[in-house]
């Protein structure tokens, strides 16, 4: 009687350490199209780590820019553009394996993440400039905090944020009195689409 104690104990200690052994991972590759409110982009999501990804992304960003003259009889002129960027992010699904043992819904990797996204935007060169000024380029670096969850079998939902640095690129000689060194807020909500 004794022994089959025991042997029990030792199945179901086996059993639950094989269970809490099983790592789940984030997808191999996810490609998609993400829509935001000010942006329209292809997306493509390798994975690097079990919950490690690196996001690569390119699309267009919509933006305003206002030329200021120091001349207070100069009207200052206003322009609206449209961009194009790449963007490349590392991002750590840390939440994955605990909404996995809740049962909850883990596909297309809908977890909470950090990120450290880093954007270069080639504001120099627009699709759309409605003003009759040069527009400088620029390149981010900031760290996010996001969550993504998927739902309808290819859909899914992504809201991020974070505070990080961006430096424009342009020549004094080209007559921007801007700042090269900025900070820069990114809040994003955007909808995707995988396939």
């Amino acid at each position: 009687m004794r022994k089959g104690f025991i042997l029990v104990f030792v199945a179901i200690f086996f059993v639950t350490n094989a269970q809490e052994t099983e790592k789940v991972s984030v997808e191999k590759n996810l490609y998609g199209l993400q829509l935001g409110a000010i942006n329209l982009s292809f997306q493509y999501e390798t994975k690097l780590d079990r919950k490690i990804t690196l996001l690569s992304e390119l699309g267009f960003e919509l933006g305003y820019a206002t030329r200021e003259f120091e001349n207070p009889d100069s009207k200052d002129q206003k322009a609206t553009v449209v961009a194009p960027y790449v963007t490349l992010e590392p991002r750590w699904y840390y939440g994955i394996d605990r909404r996995n043992k809740l049962g909850r819904n883990i596909s297309r990797n809908s977890s909470n993440f950090l990120a450290l996204s880093i954007r270069y935007n080639l504001g120099e060169k627009p699709i759309l400039n409605t003003g009759d000024f040069n527009v400088v380029s620029y390149v981010s670096v900031i760290p996010k905090y996001g969550i993504r969850r998927s739902f309808a079998k290819k859909f899914n939902y992504e809201f991020s944020g974070g505070v990080g640095y961006r430096y424009n690129i342009f020549s004094k000689s080209d007559g921007c009195t801007c700042e090269h060194n900025n900070t820069v807020v990114d809040i994003q909500a955007r909808i995707g689409y995988n396939f």
